[in-house]
């Protein structure tokens, strides 16, 4: 069984949402808040009747409708309307069935929002008609100021129509979520099974006994006789003696009191990364007949090298269709560019839809910043070392602190590459800054970037002579530049060194001049270009 499509309809940030899922692997990546968690929470839901290991209905709440939606219903009901009450929907297509998967396959028909004749289920939370009277009562006496969710019911139905029981999906599916530190549930089955594989019924019957020889020891215990002789002189109810004494407990208690140690440490007394690399290990063995697996930022916690161990892991996963969350880019790079979906502003992009060029050239792409683009508040695009240095020095004296803190990342990346990036941020609307050098042609390097509109604010020397960041830097200095050259320049000839000399210099060592100035304890002038994609 294959997801190979998700609808979501009215589902908090997603008002009408058709995912296309690939048949391996699917990474969800975004900003927080974009939306990557409410994905898999509706894949969740739709096919194991839970969220956050908890019935949908004992959970269900106003925030889980589109806050669009919820906005539009609460204005109607002030203007004096009777508006249609929202409903939440969730639907999931299958492909990949087996004819021995006969359940499932009877789950095929049209019942869908698509209308397609394929097999799937569907998720609805609708309003209860059985309240209709009471509604219909309460609006007469304006007392609905909002969706009336304590009304609404919770339906589970196939696209042949008929209502469907989620424990025929959930068997498939197995979730996991490392940002929770709640290792019980798998550390409980590892201890069962291990229980029960390794020991016989004679080793159980010899342990019960162990037990329960312990209990009575501890209940038989002076201090918890002295406890309940003082109790029992100090305290009564209706004349009965009160005593303090263990619950009793069922013959096999003692397996929940069983625990797992690493090296002689205890596991809860583990850091969380390792709790999580042993949490992921336990998961993927426990759920090796599963065909989903639904995975939140297996990166949490983990160290780099464990992280590359994980990933590996999960790779090796074939046969399952994988969903997982992330902001790491490891992860991303690691189980392919190619099974990414960017995530922004309530709707998802496969990466694979950049143009072909562009999608060779980013899994090309070295190292592992591909997704900062994607994922900071906002990007500076600058063309190298010398002109990131100089956006950060004058973002720190303009605001006191380093743009990382604001959200803001300068990315340092290939001139010849901008235009990659631009098409990267236009599958999402992601409005970008370029800061580059006019080249002597500003009205060349504008026409370039036209086709952008508005989602590319470009930052250019206005001046054709000033070709490049040196020459603008030294022209906006021109009148300190005594107190310029010395912040930049530390020769014993700094006397003789005019201006000529000096931009040389700068231009044979951008690096070291503009380091220079970022860790000089006196403030430079900036080009007003370079103000502008500060936001000055």
């Amino acid at each position: 069984m294959i997801i190979y499509k998700l609808k979501i309809i009215n589902y908090k940030l997603f008002q009408n949402i058709t995912i296309e899922m690939n048949d391996d692997i699917n990474i969800f990546v975004g900003e927080n808040d974009s939306g990557k968690t409410t994905i898999l929470e509706a894949l969740s839901m739709v096919l194991t009747g839970k969220i956050n290991g908890g019935s949908i209905m004992n959970r269900l709440n106003l925030d889980w409708f589109n806050a669009t939606v919820r906005t539009e219903f609460k204005q109607a009901i002030e203007n004096g309307q009777t508006p249609e009450l929202p409903t939440i929907e969730i639907e999931a297509y299958f492909s990949g069935v087996t004819d021995e998967q006969i359940a499932i396959k009877n789950f095929k028909g049209t019942n869908n929002s698509l209308h397609e004749d394929i097999e799937g289920v569907k998720l609805e939370i609708v309003f209860d008609c059985q309240y209709a009277t009471a509604y219909k009562q309460l609006l007469a006496e304006h007392k609905i100021k909002d969706i009336p969710v304590e009304y609404y019911k919770v339906n589970f139905r196939s696209f042949a129509n008929p209502d469907y029981y989620v424990s025929t999906t959930s068997k498939k599916v197995a979730c996991i979520d490392t940002t929770k530190k709640d290792y019980g549930p798998v550390l409980n089955r590892f201890v069962s099974s291990s229980i029960n594989e390794y020991l016989t019924e004679e080793d159980m019957t010899e342990l019960r006994h162990a037990y329960r020889s312990n209990r009575h020891e501890f209940t038989g215990n002076q201090a918890v006789i002295r406890l309940n002789q003082k109790l029992q002189e100090s305290h009564s109810f209706d004349g009965k003696k009160i005593s303090i004494n263990l619950r009793e407990s069922g013959i096999d208690e003692w397996k929940s009191d069983m625990s797992v140690s690493l090296d002689g440490i205890p596991l809860e007394n583990s850091g969380f990364g390792t709790q999580n690399m042993f949490k992921a290990e336990l998961f993927l063995l426990q759920n090796t007949d599963v065909d989903i697996l639904i995975i939140e930022e297996p990166e949490t916690n983990l160290s780099y090298s464990n992280m590359a161990i994980l990933i590996s892991k999960l790779s090796e996963k074939t046969g399952k269709q994988l969903f997982i969350s992330t902001h790491s880019s490891f992860v991303a790079n690691k189980l392919g560019l190619q099974c990414l979906h960017l995530v922004s502003d309530g709707r998802t992009v496969p990466f694979k839809n950049l143009s072909q060029d562009t999608y060779d050239y980013f899994l090309k792409l070295p190292g592992y910043n591909t997704l900062r683009i994607l994922l900071a508040k906002r990007v500076i695009l600058v063309e190298g070392p010398a002109d990131e240095l100089i956006i950060q020095r004058a973002y720190i004296d303009n605001y006191g602190k380093q743009p990382i803190e604001d959200g803001v990342d300068v990315v340092c990346v290939d001139s010849l590459a901008f235009q990659r990036y631009c098409e990267l941020a236009s599958l999402i609307n992601k409005p970008l800054t370029i800061v580059t050098d006019n080249d002597g042609d500003v009205e060349a390097v504008q026409t370039r970037y036209q086709k952008y509109g508005k989602l590319v604010t470009l930052c250019i020397e206005a001046n054709n002579a000033l070709n490049t960041l040196e020459p603008s830097v030294l022209a906006v200095n021109s009148e300190n530049f005594e107190t310029f050259k010395t912040i930049i320049y530390y020769g014993r000839d700094i006397r003789t060194m005019d201006r000529n000399s000096i931009l040389n210099f700068m231009t044979n060592n951008k690096t070291e001049w503009s380091m220079r100035v970022f860790v000089s304890n006196q403030k430079v002038n900036y080009p007003s270009y370079i103000l502008k994609a500060i936001g000055k």
